[in-house]
């Protein structure tokens, strides 16, 4: 059977995105510039392609099942009218004259995008979908090679979509692409009144990510986006004194962290659910011998669970959260506790790139570390006007969790600004 598919009139970036070279693409766009129209055509012509073999499968994934059925129904209002279509409205699914399968899914259940006989995907609104939802798109298509094509709208610096892009700087199987609100103007798609009007009725957050696909930095934030972004390729960080620093936890939602360090680089993370204070002891000292880190560079977080390690390990270096802010120069800075001054200090180091993860990581890592950072930020002052940090309470209202990455961080401040320890003088005998 011969198939003829008028293709529709498509905008310079649509082309370059659905025909791109690349396997994998990832496009933040502004909102109503044609990227889910446009990839719908993309996978329609996908289906069509002449070496389907009746069984091959192409799935559009939508966050919600809500979404999927959106992009169903406007392909179904295309072909409905030709009798060699068949048409699962319960099942979301267009099979064409070739046999081949258009399937709407949603990403809401990872385990429920494993398959087989994918030859396209695409991913919509990714960003509003969790990164082991791509793992599992891309465990699917490892066997057929097939192209994964990711589109959104701007999810934030700190969403996994937005850091997989930088696969594209050094891999050619990765592209990226942004579309704003001004490139659909010059194509005709939008019109400029419009635009504008909605840069005057929303806020410059708001419209910046939903027009601008990009970020406005809060001034609240005590480091840059660009900062947080760098501290995965400051590889001339410097090496020097090894440290772990510990945040300790065995309730709740909290994760107990162990970060080890050379210098400024961070050499090895892990990750460990709840642990009775033996157990957190035990993988200290052993995590210690393996990276040959002297028992008083160990520092963990005396606060809550903590205060039971004081017995445990000894000769550690504890660290109080709500503890006095340290002298420097024989002046006592303004500071609520030592925590404040520890994360001002921490972020002084990160926007002066004096910081490196010289260590192995996953997309979601990095996410969940830089979407802690962005919760790095001032606060208003005290009754006293001491200066304070945003709290670990509204920072897991934002986020969801615990802070505990941004916790052991802040932490490797303390060991630049304690006091040094003086060594005893040495007694002379006549």
């Amino acid at each position: 059977m011969k198939i003829k598919i008028k293709r529709p009139k498509l905008t310079s970036y649509q082309i370059a995105i659905l025909y791109s070279a690349a396997r994998f693409t990832i496009c933040e766009a502004s909102t109503k510039v044609g990227k889910t129209f446009s990839h719908i055509f993309w996978i329609f012509e996908r289906a069509h392609a002449e070496w389907n073999e009746e069984g091959f499968e192409h799935w559009w994934v939508a966050p919600t099942y809500a979404q999927a059925r959106i992009a169903f129904r406007r392909m179904k209002k295309k072909v409905s009218r030709f009798p060699q279509y068949s048409i699962n409205k319960s099942e979301l699914t267009i099979t064409t004259p070739l046999g081949s399968v258009v399937r709407f899914k949603t990403a809401k259940d990872p385990d429920a995008l494993f398959g087989e006989d994918v030859y396209s995907v695409v991913f919509d609104e990714a960003p509003r979908s969790t990164y082991d939802a791509f793992v599992a798109l891309r465990s699917t298509v490892t066997f057929t090679n097939a192209p994964i094509k990711m589109i959104g709208n701007f999810g934030g610096v700190s969403n996994w979509m937005h850091i997989l892009k930088e696969k594209a700087k050094d891999d050619s199987n990765y592209q990226y692409f942004k579309v704003t609100a001004y490139d659909a103007v010059r194509e005709g798609v939008l019109a400029e009144e419009e635009v504008e009007q909605a840069r005057k009725d929303l806020n410059p957050k708001t419209f910046k990510a939903l027009y601008l696909a990009e970020a406005q930095e809060s001034e609240d934030m005590l480091c840059s986006y660009e900062s947080i972004a760098n501290l995965w390729t400051n590889s001339f960080a410097k090496k020097g004194k090894r440290w772990i620093t510990a945040d300790i936890a065995s309730i709740g939602s909290d994760k107990f962290k162990v970060y080890v360090w050379d210098g400024d680089r961070v050499i090895d993370r892990k990750t460990y659910s709840k642990l009775l204070p033996d157990k957190i002891e035990q993988t200290l000292k052993e995590t210690a011998e393996k990276f040959r880190v002297p028992r008083s560079n160990i520092i963990y977080d005396a606060d809550g669970l903590g205060i039971f390690l004081r017995g445990y390990l000894k000769g550690a270096t504890p660290f109080n959260n709500g503890g006095r802010p340290i002298k420097i120069k024989s002046t006592q800075p303004n500071y609520k506790n030592l925590k404040t001054q520890c994360a001002y200090h921490l972020a002084q180091k990160i926007n002066s790139s004096e910081l490196f993860f010289d260590c192995d990581m996953e997309v979601n890592d990095v996410s969940d570390i830089t979407a802690e950072l962005e919760c790095l930020q001032s606060y208003e002052s005290d009754s006293e006007g001491k200066i304070q940090i945003l709290p670990k309470k509204k920072i897991k209202e934002i986020i969801g969790r615990s802070p505990d990455d941004l916790d052991a961080l802040i932490m490797k401040a303390y060991s630049d600004i304690k006091p040094k320890a003086r060594a005893p003088r040495a007694k002379v005998y006549d």
